[in-house]
Order: structure tokens, then C-alpha cells, then sequence
């Protein structure tokens, strides 16, 4: 009985110890595979075995407000996303292609190696804004011209809405085109946060005005904080003029202050010139400082082509009642079969209510919003088939029996709709559309109608402002024109836009095709002057030219706080394989780290046990069973 049993354990010993001497083998060929495949780990994407990406793309979004900075590391969001980025592409290593995507040039180019990312000036910092939706239009053309097999796309961005635009028509297609490639993935490495006290300036309506014998700068400086906090700032407001400093202090409470009219006296003998206005060094340099320029203001021309009188009269007098009375206000009206009259130097503003053209007219109007100008289209009564700027008017529609379509939602924070400079909206929402034109594309909708239709839209499609309406100042189309604020501050701020580009002191946007030209100019700041001629047009600064005077600011929206949420992210990327990796300025963490060596480690204590199971077995314990 005692050698039965001694016997039957010893086999099922001896089968315990072949399943585990089978294991430890099997163990170690796994973890050898593991390890020659080059495993990456991170917090962030976990586990990600094998097979190298054919290509990988880098969205850079290099616009002003990716350099809030650490204050300790001194990193910007984006210099700590560039470092990054650069750490994980020389650690996957191999014959990879990396491709550069940046939001200034929005092209595709080939890098060399990863190590010349970060000295490239096309990753430097810039004062511009971001179209990620264009950026990623492009990555998308280039994946399919080049047929570039497994590709990683990397985004790097702070998630702000007005670089993202999530509600841009071109999303949609966009979303497809991915959808029909294989190998495709999506990585967001995003810098969301925010620094409570960081505090941007503008300055707006800068004029030159003569009072008696006197003679006076007249500005508006807004300050936007990041954060609704009532916490009072002391901040030394400095205004530089000509090269003459001055200093104001300001206590601020809230997240906005404004100085209507602050005036500032000018030596009669200085007809023109130029200025900023800087705040202490805080979280953020590229809003610290806003350039402006000034002159003798130019005639604020409006060019008004319409083929019914009846709407074009009442353009005509919004445009002609003056907002300011130093200023001189002219309007024209044309009727569209009499567009090769237009002198297209002439106006600062473009109020056209006839069908949308095509062939030669269509390029003069897209040079025409190419030099900064805007252009505010409205629907004719026939309605149209046309396409341009990206929008299409479709047919008429009414509110339900003779009920009026409220106004639901209006952006009140920029644009035409933006609030007063003391923080008062203006009465969009008691505005009354009997009838109204739908629209296709348009770009962002600024006004949206009850039942969800836009009121009124701004595309984004283009370096200047485009508007459409859609509907008519007329009493049976809406009470525009007998309401009157809404309509006369939306057409007058559009005009005293275009005529900023004209005359002897412009401002200009950094980015736009008109910041192009002052290469040869002469920088009259220190950062125009140190910065690159290729980055001269991304960088702020102020700029002359025999007569001629240019400010160069960053877009306003940038001063914008609002990001985007995960929701909406998901909505953008629905279908795609997209993953989010959250990251914070200055933070030294890898994105990624190899593994290898840890699975070395585990094959050789695999290796180890599978040698001990196979020494040859004792015999002591059937000796003593036999006993």
C-alpha cells in the first residue's frame, strides 16, 4: 500500500513539475519576444507592443497662447510638448518619417531628424492664432498623397475653442476621410490648464484728435483675466509712445477692466506715430503687450451693391449715420450688374445683398477680404445656388403662422455681438425675424435663431472677416432696421475693422496675407526687430515706411479662455482611434519609457527555474515510503 501510494505521487509530481518546466519555457520565448519587439510603457497609453509606426505627424499648434509658461522651469506649454514629443520620436527610433505640421504655414515638411525639431524656427514661439481643423485637413492630403501605411498623428494644443472651432462644417469630412484609411492613429497631447492671474491687454480705436488748440491720443485698453476671481490686481499699466514712457497704475477687480476714451496729449507737431501698451511680466509675455499706430484717420467708405433699392436705402443709412463725429463717413451703391465700376481700393466695407457671384467678381471680392477688409453678405428675396466663401443660401423660411423666431443664442464675448465696454449686452435677444434664408456652411455661427438655424455667421475659412446675415433690415423680414442698435453697431464695427486697414496707421492681425508685405519694412519695436524675416509675420510688433504706419497684434480671440471638454472632443474624433494624453507645463515626465530590460530580467529568472525543475530527481522519498 505504501509503495502504491508513494508511487502515485511521485507521478503526479513529476507532472506538476513538466507542466511548470513547459511553462518557464514557453515564459521565456514570450518575454524574449516582448523584448526584441521594444515595449513602451506609460500612465498615459499604456502598453503599446510592437511595430513601429511607418510615419509620424506633429501637429504643433504654435499660436500665443501656448506660451503660458511654468514660472519655476520657465517652459512654455509649447516648448514642454515640443521637448516631449521629440524625447518619444528619438525613443521609438528606426526608419520612421517624421512630418511637421505647425499652424503659421499649415504644410506638410519632412524633418531630417528629431533632434532638429526643437532648433527649427518653424517650432518657435509666434503670436498667431490656430486652425486645427485645417491642420489636420492637411495631415489628412498628406497621408493619402504620400501613402504613408501605420501612421501616428500627434496634436499637440492647449484645447482653446477658437483655434479648434469644433462647430466648422469641415469636421464632418474630415472624420470621413480618416474613416476610410487603415492604420490611422490619433494622439492629443493637450495642455488645458489656465493661471488665475495671467492678464491680457488690448487696445482698440486708437485716434488722433485735435480739441482747440490741443492735441490728444484717444485709445481703448481692455484687460481680460483667465479667471472670474474677485481677487484685486495692482497692475502698472505703461504706455510707450514714440519712444516717451508713461505709467498708469490700475486696480483690477473681476476678470475684465476697461479704459474708455483714456487720452493722452501729443505735441501738435506729431501728426503721426506709433505706441504699445505692456503689463508686468506675468504667466503669459505674448499678451503683455499690444502695438498700435496712429494717424489722420481715413474716410470710412462703404461699398453697397444691392438690386433692391428699398434694402440698399436702409444700408446706406446705417452706414452714413456717424459713430464718431471727428470721423467722415461716405456709402455708394451699385446694382450687381454694374460691379466692373468698383474701385475695390475704395471702400472699407462691402454690404452685399445681390446673388453671390462667381468667376472674376468672386476673386476681387476674396482679394478684397485677403487685405483685412470684411465683406457682410444678405440673401436676396430670390435666394440662390451659388457657392462662395464655403456658404450657399438656401430657400426662405418662416415662424410658425405670423409668429416672430426669437434669437436663442448670440456670442457676447467677440466679434460684432460683443458686449459694450462697460460689460452691457446689447439687446440681441429682443430682436423679431419674421423671415429668414437658410444657409449651408458659413463657418461659426454667432447668432443662432430659435429651431437652430444661424441669424448670423462669420466664416473661417479666410484671412479677413466674412459675415452673413440671413435675413433683411426690411419690416417684414425683421426688426433690424426699426430696433436699430444691433444692426447699426454690428455694420459700424465691421466698418471701423476695414478701415483700420486703410490709411496712412493700419493694424493688422499677425498671419494674415497682409503681414506678409513688411519684410522689408522698418521694425520699430524690439520683437519685430530681432525676429526672423520668415517669423517677422507671426511675431507682434510695429512697422513704418516712409508715411505709412502698421501695428501687428496677435488675433483678439486669443485672449479667449474657454477650451474645449472631453465631450466635445469625443464628438470630433467620433470613429477614430484617438487617445487623450493630458499634460501639465513644465512637468519633466516622459510620454513614454522602454520596458525591455524588464522583460530581459523576467526571461532570466524563467530561464533560471526551468534549469532548476530539471535537475535529476531524488530518490529519498520512495526509499523512506518503502520503509
Amino acid at each position: 500500500m505504501f509503495l502504491l501510494d508513494a508511487k502515485r505521487l511521485t507521478r503526479g509530481m513529476a507532472r506538476l513539475r513538466y507542466w511548470l518546466i513547459m511553462a518557464m519555457r514557453m515564459l521565456a520565448i514570450g518575454t524574449l519576444i516582448f523584448a526584441i519587439a521594444r515595449p513602451l510603457a506609460s500612465g498615459w497609453i499604456g502598453l503599446s507592443v510592437g511595430g513601429q509606426p511607418d510615419t509620424t505627424i506633429l501637429l504643433l499648434d504654435r499660436s500665443a497662447s501656448m506660451e503660458q509658461q511654468d514660472v519655476q522651469t520657465g517652459q512654455s506649454k509649447r516648448s514642454t510638448g515640443l521637448r516631449k514629443l521629440t524625447e518619444l520620436i528619438e525613443l521609438l527610433g528606426g526608419n520612421q518619417r517624421v512630418v511637421l505640421i505647425e499652424n503659421t504655414q499649415n504644410r506638410a515638411q519632412i524633418i531630417d531628424s528629431a533632434e532638429s525639431l526643437i532648433e527649427l524656427a518653424d517650432t518657435t514661439a509666434t503670436a498667431t492664432s490656430a486652425d486645427l481643423p485645417g491642420m489636420l485637413q492637411t495631415a489628412l492630403d498628406y497621408v493619402v498623397a504620400s501613402e504613408s501605411g501605420r501612421t501616428d498623428i500627434w496634436v499637440c494644443s492647449d484645447l482653446r475653442e477658437n483655434d479648434w472651432s469644433a462647430d466648422d462644417g469641415r469636421w464632418a469630412s474630415i472624420r470621413a476621410g480618416f474613416e476610410r484609411l487603415e492604420g490611422i492613429r490619433f494622439y492629443l497631447l493637450s495642455y488645458p490648464d489656465t493661471v488665475s492671474d495671467n492678464v491680457a491687454v488690448w487696445v482698440s480705436n486708437v485716434r488722433r484728435r485735435e480739441i482747440g488748440t490741443a492735441t490728444e491720443l484717444v485709445l481703448d485698453v481692455q484687460l481680460n483675466r483667465e479667471s472670474n476671481s474677485n481677487h484685486q490686481l495692482s497692475i502698472p499699466l505703461e504706455f510707450v509712445i514714440n519712444g516717451a514712457r508713461s505709467v498708469l497704475n490700475i486696480e483690477m477687480n473681476g476678470s475684465e477692466h476697461s479704459l474708455q476714451g483714456h487720452t493722452i496729449a501729443l505735441d501738435e507737431s506729431t501728426p503721426s506715430g506709433w505706441g504699445r501698451v505692456e503689463l508686468p511680466t506675468d504667466a503669459n509675455p505674448q499678451d503683455n503687450v499690444c502695438n498700435f499706430v496712429f494717424a489722420e484717420p481715413p474716410e470710412h467708405r462703404t461699398l453697397i451693391v444691392s438690386d433692391d433699392r428699398r434694402t440698399a436705402e436702409l444700408l446706406r443709412l446705417a452706414v452714413v449715420s456717424p459713430a464718431d463725429q471727428t470721423l467722415s463717413y461716405s456709402a455708394s451703391v451699385l446694382t450687381s450688374d454694374r460691379t466692373d465700376e468698383i474701385d475695390w481700393e475704395a471702400p472699407s466695407l462691402i454690404l452685399w445683398q445681390a446673388a453671390l457671384p462667381d468667376g472674376v467678381v468672386a476673386q476681387q471680392l476674396q482679394n478684397f477680404v485677403g487685405s483685412g477688409r470684411p465683406i457682410v453678405f444678405f440673401p436676396t428675396k430670390q435666394g440662390g445656388t451659388a457657392e462662395l466663401f464655403g456658404a450657399t443660401w438656401g430657400a426662405w423660411q418662416r415662424g410658425a403662422g405670423k409668429q416672430s423666431v426669437p434669437v436663442v443664442a448670440w456670442r457676447g464675448d467677440s466679434d460684432l455681438l460683443r458686449h459694450t465696454h462697460n460689460g452691457a449686452p446689447l439687446p440681441v435677444g429682443k430682436l423679431r425675424t419674421y423671415q429668414y434664408c437658410a444657409i449651408e456652411g458659413g463657418g461659426g455661427v454667432l447668432a443662432r435663431l430659435d429651431g437652430g438655424q444661424p441669424l448670423l455667421t462669420r466664416s473661417t475659412n479666410e484671412s479677413g472677416p466674412v459675415y452673413f446675415c440671413t435675413t433683411l433690415p426690411q419690416a417684414d423680414f425683421s426688426s433690424l432696421a426699426q430696433d436699430g442698435v444691433v444692426f447699426y453697431v454690428m455694420i459700424h464695427r465691421a466698418l471701423a475693422v476695414g478701415a483700420l486697414t486703410q490709411g496712412k496707421a493700419r493694424q493688422i492681425t499677425t498671419g494674415t496675407p497682409a503681414a506678409h508685405v513688411l519684410a522689408g519694412w522698418k521694425s520699430l519695436s524690439d520683437t519685430g526687430a530681432s525676429a526672423l524675416l520668415s517669423e517677422r509675420p507671426f511675431q507682434a510688433g510695429a512697422f513704418q515706411r516712409a508715411e505709412q504706419w502698421v501695428a501687428l497684434n496677435r488675433p483678439q480671440v486669443e485672449d479667449r479662455v474657454g477650451t474645449l471638454n472631453d465631450n466635445s472632443l469625443e464628438r470630433l474624433f467620433s470613429g477614430l482611434n484617438y487617445r487623450k494624453v493630458e499634460d501639465h507645463v513644465g512637468d519633466s515626465t516622459a510620454l513614454a519609457s522602454e520596458i525591455w530590460r524588464a522583460f530581459l530580467l523576467a526571461m532570466a529568472v524563467a530561464l533560471l527555474t526551468e534549469a532548476g525543475l530539471c535537475l535529476p530527481e531524488s530518490k529519498r522519498p520512495v526509499r523512506e515510503a518503502a520503509r
